[in-house]
């Protein structure tokens, strides 16, 4: 993990993929990320992290003011937005766009893992189940209306911010989607999506605690648990393995299901990337 942190802490001429805040973690930047045609993705156009509650007034500086942030999409469900909720502002666009909500998408994860309960409205997931939930119709359906959103703000010149509570599942699937779509490898994608576990593993102790108070106080469940939810490469891969049983391929999901083919893609590419250093 160590590697991973020198990499995405590294700066670029200044500039630097991870954005350090002091009230919320795990906030980063596309920006430098190497995609097809030896072209990046440009700094300060796409970022990802956890949900904007509690923010202090420098950080609200650091994202609106200095990173210039002018779009937020929130995939958390209602519920987690009214616990809550998410910083807004009148110059900043706000669209909330939750995987999953009763009364917005008419669908909710219900699905507690093995040996666990739920606790109000907290579940215990099993990580292969849920990231191949994800896949269902409905879901897609919001996961289409967001990947439209980001390239609407981004092709705009609109800096945008995609999150979920954490950053890591909903949020990671959207990143790679995107990431995807504009041409970046499959080994990038998969080192952005496990960066997460730098902030995550921060605050292990509380994520065990939460899994233990779900587990009914078995220790060894809790730590099951805990180590399953971790950011992991099976994680994307239940994804895409469900994705090809329901749509056919990666390509038709794509094209069927998001509605970006050959031609859209190439115009995202051209509006949404840059020509790399090496290359100028």
């Amino acid at each position: 993990m160590s590697s991973l942190l020198d990499r995405f802490t590294a700066r670029d001429q200044g500039k630097v993929r991870v954005i350090e805040l002091n009230s919320i973690d795990n906030v980063r930047d596309f920006g430098g990320m190497p995609v097809e045609g030896n072209r990046i993705i440009p700094y300060g156009l796409f970022y990802r992290g956890s949900a904007l509650h509690g923010l202090t007034g420098d950080d609200i500086r650091t994202l609106f003011d200095i990173n210039g942030i002018a779009c937020t999409i929130d995939l958390r469900c209602g519920w987690e937005c009214e616990a809550k909720p998410s910083f807004r502002r009148r110059d900043v666009d706000y669209f909330h766009i939750p995987f999953y909500d009763k009364d917005k998408v008419g669908i909710d994860y219900r699905e507690s893992a093995e040996g666990t309960e739920i606790v109000g409205k907290d579940i215990a997931c099993d990580p292969d189940h849920f990231y191949r939930s994800l896949s269902n119709p409905l879901t897609v359906a919001q996961i289409r209306e967001c990947i439209r959103r980001i390239f609407a703000c981004a092709t705009s010149g609109k800096p945008v911010y995609c999150h979920c509570s954490g950053g890591k599942d909903r949020t990671g699937i959207i990143a790679m989607l995107v990431q995807t779509i504009l041409g970046a490898s499959e080994d990038d994608i998969m080192a952005d999506y496990l960066f997460t576990n730098v902030a995550r593993d921060k605050t292990i102790d509380e994520v065990y605690a939460r899994f233990l108070r779900l587990a009914n106080g078995d220790a060894e469940k809790a730590q099951e648990l805990t180590d399953s939810h971790r950011a992991r490469p099976e994680n994307l891969i239940a994804f895409w393995e469900s994705v090809c049983e329901l749509y056919g391929s990666r390509e038709e999901f794509f094209v069927n299901q998001l509605g970006i083919d050959e031609n859209h893609r190439a115009r995202l590419c051209s509006l949404c990337t840059e020509a790399s250093a090496e290359a100028v």
